[in-house]
């Protein structure tokens, strides 16, 4: 698997206005076709998850990227060929710096196939900003949140 945060990169955003794009008034709602969470219960869950996603976003021109990736679940559907490595970029936000920002502008420019965030956390209106950016630049972002494990509650 590439590694982006071992790579030098320069962002060089001079032909993207995120603030006219965000700023046109859509009605939108926060799940969209090109933007969409997604709950996942556990380990496995997780790694069914990456699978469908790695094999639905297949792209030969375009990366998969992963932002805080379980390295573990992805080394496994790597090693058993349930996924191809060489299209994924992951980002380790504690290395890398991984704002808003960053996101909108990748989700505008359209050069990957998917976006994954796992349990990335944003506010309704953080949430509609990265929804119509994924719909403008046709990325596919998907928000992978850990499910609460609470026990049902009991009627009394």
């Amino acid at each position: 698997m590439i590694n982006i945060n071992k790579l030098q990169i320069n962002n060089n955003n001079n032909s993207l206005t995120v603030n006219s794009v965000i700023n046109e008034k859509h009605q939108m709602p926060l799940t969209t076709s090109w933007c969409n969470i997604v709950r996942v219960k556990n380990s496995h869950d997780l790694s069914a998850k990456y699978q469908d996603i790695c094999q639905s976003h297949h792209d030969d021109n375009k990366w998969i990227l992963m932002i805080n990736p379980e390295n573990d679940s992805l080394e496994q559907l790597s090693n058993l060929g349930k996924i191809k490595p060489e299209k994924i970029l992951k980002v380790n936000a504690n290395k890398v710096n991984v704002s808003l920002e960053h996101i909108k502008n990748t989700l505008l420019k359209g050069t990957c196939s998917a976006m994954i965030l796992s349990d990335a956390h944003f506010s309704q209106a953080e949430l509609k900003q990265i929804a119509q950016c994924a719909t403008v630049g046709k990325t596919q972002c998907i928000l992978l949140q850990k499910s609460s494990l609470q026990p049902p509650k009991q009627l009394h």
